[in-house]
């Protein structure tokens, strides 16, 4: 009954934010002025085509993550085919709410049948794991720069700074729970205090499995893990490279400074609105004060956050194409390896 309940209000809330996000741009575009948008717009032009296709790298760069770390067996699969999969989980964590999660377990069902649920589940895991510590050291070296060179307003520091201590956090707490066997220990309270694992999760019990292979791969394969947050960091950096051709193409005394000040401020501020979906309106919110507290012009931070939305759902689209593809059976899921 809790569980219906639940889904009926998410049924009905998250239209309702998604249509006061739009609402919300609409508004933001008004009080700012249309004709400088347009204005500003079009001096970017065609260079938006160039923005979608440099972030393929970008996503080369994030999937190399994976790609390091899901091992020589299920490599048979092939680097595209398992791009293919990334793109579908990186499409839904766009769209659904909570943001960069709920794609997660569509990969690891896509890619069970391959390499089996626990590694098809341990190589996700660590993955996001390297990708958010990756996350963290560009915020980090990226909010440095941005407060040492900016005058930024104390609450717009502290939650930067506080979100990027946060994280970190989370990182250092998550490697310790993950070489100590934490969902065992998790479950085993959960059914101290009454609650059935298979209420949680039907896979419940594959947790065992799945805690070896993560209590292994943190003792034994941390270079791998090194490597895969080494790519993660490459693809953060693509946004940043967007970011600083967008200044280039805006300002007329653009730094990398200030690009790194814009891409940082702007992500973190974007992390705290993550149960909004695809951060409709927040994002551009967020990113057009950015840009006012830096002392750049608002329209030129709100075509850049129509530019950085543009290609954010051209490069969404792909990952919903093959999962469609997927569902109508065009093309099938990758299928068992051997050896």
């Amino acid at each position: 009954m809790l569980k219906r309940s639940l889904q009926l209000s998410k049924s009905i809330l998250q239209p309702l934010l998604i249509l006061a996000g739009l609402a919300g741009i609409v508004w933001l575009c008004g009080r700012i002025g249309w004709p400088a948008i347009r204005t500003n717009i079009g001096l970017i032009g065609k260079g938006f085509f160039l923005l979608v296709v440099l972030y393929l790298f970008a996503q080369m760069a994030f999937m190399a993550g994976w790609w390091v770390l899901i091992g020589s067996r299920a490599r048979q699969i092939g680097y595209w085919r398992m791009f293919g999969v990334y793109l579908v989980g990186d499409s839904i964590n766009y769209f659904v709410p909570p943001a960069n999660l709920t794609g997660e377990p569509v990969k690891a069902h896509l890619l069970s049948r391959s390499v089996g649920f626990s590694r098809s589940v341990t190589s996700i895991m660590v993955h996001k794991h390297a990708e958010i510590v990756a996350q963290v050291v560009f915020l980090s070296l990226g909010l440095s720069i941005a407060v040492a060179q900016f005058a930024l307003p104390a609450g717009i520091r502290a939650a930067a700074l506080g979100l990027a201590g946060g994280m970190g956090a989370v990182v250092i707490i998550a490697f310790w729970a993950l070489k100590r066997r934490a969902f065992g220990t998790l479950l085993r309270g959960l059914m101290k205090i009454g609650i059935k694992p298979e209420h949680i999760d039907p896979q419940w019990h594959a947790t065992a499995s799945l805690d070896r292979w993560l209590a292994l791969f943190y003792k034994t394969r941390m270079s791998v893990f090194y490597w895969a947050t080494f790519w993660c960091l490459l693809g953060w950096c693509g946004g940043l490279l967007e970011t600083y051709l967008v200044l280039q193409w805006l300002s007329t005394n653009p730094s990398l400074g200030t690009a790194i000040a814009v891409e940082s401020l702007a992500m973190a501020l974007n992390s705290i609105i993550f149960f909004i979906p695809g951060r409709v309106g927040s994002a551009e919110t967020v990113r057009v004060a950015v840009f006012s507290v830096l002392g750049l012009p608002a329209a030129q931070g709100a075509v850049y956050s129509i530019i950085r939305r543009g290609r954010e759902v051209t490069w969404a689209i792909p990952g919903l194409l093959i999962l469609l593809a997927m569902k109508t059976g065009i093309v099938g899921a990758p299928g068992e390896v051997t050896g």
